[in-house]
């Protein structure tokens, strides 16, 4: 198992070649995740945008995902 100090530098390492949409995306990604609901209405409100993007295509295919992956 690799110590704290590894998985941390194998995060920032995978960061530094993120280009500036998918930084984007992560960075609001990262605020939404840090962020709990006030509420059972703002949750239900975010449930609601998120299934809003879904309806809109403004998702990724496991297979976009993987490719993304493999450019860190």
């Amino acid at each position: 198992m690799k110590t704290i100090a590894a998985r941390k530098y194998a995060i920032i390492e995978k960061v530094m070649h993120l280009n500036e949409e998918e930084l984007t995306e992560i960075e609001t990604s990262m605020l939404k995740f840090s962020e709990s609901p006030a509420s059972i209405e703002q949750y239900n409100r975010e449930l609601d945008e998120a299934e809003a993007e879904m309806d809109r295509g403004a998702l990724y295919s496991q297979e976009e995902v993987e490719k993304m992956a493999k450019k860190w």
